[in-house]
């Protein structure tokens, strides 16, 4: 089982939750609305294994009897400093393991900033970590607090990592909230590589029109990269986040060869696409095998993941970048690439500054007066 300790703090004026302060006491009914919430969450076993939780409030509850709850906050700071050294907390830390450290007070001089409890979110050992996979079991959970927390009479409570120093949790949540961001700036990370593909091929090739078409095959292959890399079981995490772009940089490579010859052959469109074949056909094949010749050994490691997946990325990309270079880029050339110098960045400069002289009045055709 992948052990997962979830812990829900109530705030009263902490800012190192990066929160705003409520400004609420812990009152009578704010203490028992808390101690109720923990029985009603750990009674729920769709989201805590075994009813397993630790609630400081209930075990004062327990401790004290009919006293619970206190009038005031000062009196319930008392109360829980006088627990805190009393036999029944020893048992409880004896009996339970890290007791202390999975829930307890913050106190801010004579004040109580945040009461935190713990539960045993436990995940199945099949889960990966994943967005999708931890998704799957924090929903619930996220609900289900919320329900008590942002409920009629909730006292409000975040869903937190924060814990004692000392604490041990998987951090699950954390992964999958850091992972949707990595998620979100891989996309970004792709549309900026492309852009700037797009840029570095006009500057090589001098031309406009041809770096489109090329973009059309770098694309492509990523598009199936990413196809291939998911469909063997891998889960967009970190390493993928990282690999992705690593193979839109790569997947150039082969389109930029091929595109610079195009653009520098004379003839027709046919005649271009069949010159740049013969001239770097070969040169770009050899790039391929040796680059996924390189992969092979990284794709059947072992015991370090990073290095299987990035295998499995760098020969889908010199698979896949050679695939659509021979059969989608040079049929394109042959179709719709421009001939002559059209498209070509010297022809459009020259062309913007005959419409500008022409724009421009002559000299000596301002009328006399």
């Amino acid at each position: 089982m992948r052990l997962h300790r979830s812990w829900c703090a109530y705030l009263a004026d902490y800012q190192s939750f990066k929160l705003q302060p409520s400004g609420r006491s812990f009152g009578p009914s704010e203490q028992q609305r808390i101690a109720d919430d923990c029985e009603v969450l750990r009674s729920d076993p769709q989201n805590v294994v075994g009813g397993e939780a630790y609630c400081i409030l209930n075990e004062l509850r327990s401790h004290v009897g009919a006293a619970f709850p206190y009038p005031n906050e000062a009196s319930l700071l008392a109360a829980l400093v006088n627990f805190t050294t009393s036999a029944s907390y020893d048992d409880l830390k004896a009996n339970y393991t890290n007791f202390n450290e999975y829930t307890g007070f913050v106190v801010d001089g004579s004040s109580i900033t945040a009461l935190y409890n713990a539960f045993n979110t436990t995940m199945p050992p099949g889960v990966s970590i994943a967005p999708s996979a931890i998704s799957a079991y924090y929903n619930p959970w996220r609900a289900a607090v919320d329900a008590r927390c942002k409920g009629p009479g909730g006292v409000p409570c975040e869903l937190t990592n924060f814990g004692p120093p000392a604490a041990q949790s998987a951090n699950y949540y954390y992964w999958m909230r850091t992972l949707r961001d990595l998620g979100r700036e891989a996309v970004l990370n792709i549309i900026v590589a492309l852009i700037v593909s797009y840029v570095v091929l006009v500057l090589v090739t001098r031309n406009v029109l041809v770096p489109a078409l090329a973009i059309l095959s770098i694309g492509s292959t990523v598009t199936m990269v990413l196809a291939t890399i998911f469909s063997l079981d891998y889960k967009f995490d970190a390493n993928a986040s990282i690999l992705i772009v690593v193979a839109t940089g790569l997947s150039v490579d082969y389109a930029v060869h091929l595109s610079h010859f195009y653009n520098d052959q004379p003839g027709t469109r046919k005649q271009k696409a069949t010159m740049a074949l013969h001239g770097v056909g070969l040169s770009v094949c050899g790039g391929a095998l040796t680059t996924g010749g390189a992969a092979v050994p990284l794709s059947f490691a072992q015991h370090f993941l990073f290095f299987r997946e990035a295998g499995h990325f760098i020969l889908s990309t010199a698979a896949f970048g050679i695939f659509f270079s021979f059969t989608m880029l040079i049929p394109l050339f042959m179709v719709m690439g421009p001939e002559g110098n059209y498209g070509d960045i010297d022809r459009l400069f020259v062309w913007c500054t005959k419409e500008r002289t022409r724009a421009s009045p002559a000299q000596g055709s301002q009328p006399q007066a």
